[in-house]
């Protein structure tokens, strides 16, 4: 790997933690929103704005530039590129933009879409930056950013096709010895507009019963772009369990505190766009073993006393019978 795709992939992961604030800081600038969701027709030019903050003491001049973005892996981390084509090139804001101390401003752009463009979704991010963007297609220019998103829909005729390419437990284990359970399910977007699949993960025990209803995508933006695969978690159980390391009766009072036994089941059911579903089910298994031969031990002890106090007790009335009869 090259200087420059480690480099590319570092400053990929960091904008990835800053987007995901509710407000974005660089050098103390803030920017808000962090995110514009927009819809136009072809040839419709959109008009949108953001607000700059700058707290500092000092002016400052900051530099725009508007970069593509795509899902980059499987956890849904942005990989922003700088390119010619497609949104960058319909987005139309200022070159610079000098901020006194102290000062808000509002900084307008407008999206210019072509009357030939793509519908579905197209999406970007504008950035402002301490030094001037790069020249150069495909380079990332070093320096701190800060930057909103956008996504763009282009009305038309937009295809929702996708669905899950797999369900399984974490680690591909099918029997466990307690709670928490970890599953482990892959949506992939072949349609031609981001989704966000929605839905619920139902656990029931051996007797059909239900033990728990699970809403499989609480966080807001877990979207899946167009040609992707995107993996999501879900966790059944609440509380870590002890290290596999951790000392034999730990494992114990977990599983007792935390008692689950037996074959399980998970129905998985997901809705995503306008009408699409998709749904998935697997058979897991919980054999508390630790609890179970602490509790098995016991009983064991337990038996072995009554027997011995039977035998005892028996011993005592045949003894006590003798007595009376030498009488």
């Amino acid at each position: 790997m090259t200087t420059s795709k480690t480099f590319k992939r570092a400053v990929s992961a960091f904008l990835m933690t800053g987007f995901a604030l509710s407000i974005l800081t660089a050098q103390a600038l803030t920017i808000s929103p962090a995110r514009a969701e927009l819809t136009g027709d072809p040839g419709e030019t959109i008009q949108g704005s953001f607000t700059l903050v700058n707290p500092l003491d000092t002016d400052q001049t900051y530099y725009t530039s508007v970069e593509n973005f795509e899902a980059q892996g499987e956890t849904g981390t942005p990989n922003f590129t700088v390119s010619k084509d497609g949104l960058p090139s319909w987005v139309k804001i200022v070159e610079k933009v000098i901020l006194k101390k102290g000062e808000r401003i509002t900084v307008p752009y407008n999206v210019v879409i072509p009357t030939d463009a793509d519908s579905g979704g197209h999406f970007g991010a504008i950035f402002l930056s301490t030094v001037p963007p790069s020249a150069g297609e495909g380079q990332v220019s070093v320096g701190a950013k800060v930057g909103m998103l956008l996504f763009l829909k282009v009305t038309g005729t937009v295809k929702e096709q996708g669905g899950l390419s797999s369900f399984a437990l974490k680690g591909g284990k099918k029997v466990l010895t307690s709670l928490p359970v970890d599953f482990l399910y892959k949506f992939k977007n072949e349609g031609n507009d981001r989704v966000k699949p929605e839905g619920e993960l139902t656990i029931k025990n051996m007797v059909g019963m239900e033990v728990s209803t699970i809403d499989i995508n609480k966080v807001k933006g877990d979207n899946v772009l167009p040609a992707s695969t995107r993996r999501f978690e879900v966790r059944y159980g609440d509380v870590d369990a002890p290290a596999v390391s951790a000392p034999f009766f730990d494992h114990v009072k977990f599983q007792k505190d935390h008692f689950a036994m037996g074959m399980y089941s998970a129905n998985l059911k997901l809705a995503f766009g306008n009408a699409g579903t998709a749904l998935s089910s697997l058979t897991f298994y919980i054999f508390p073993w630790q609890l179970l031969i602490v509790v098995l031990g016991s009983v064991l002890v337990l038996v072995l006393l009554l027997i011995s106090a039977v035998k005892h007790y028996n011993k005592w009335i045949i003894k006590q019978a003798r007595a009376v009869a030498k009488k």
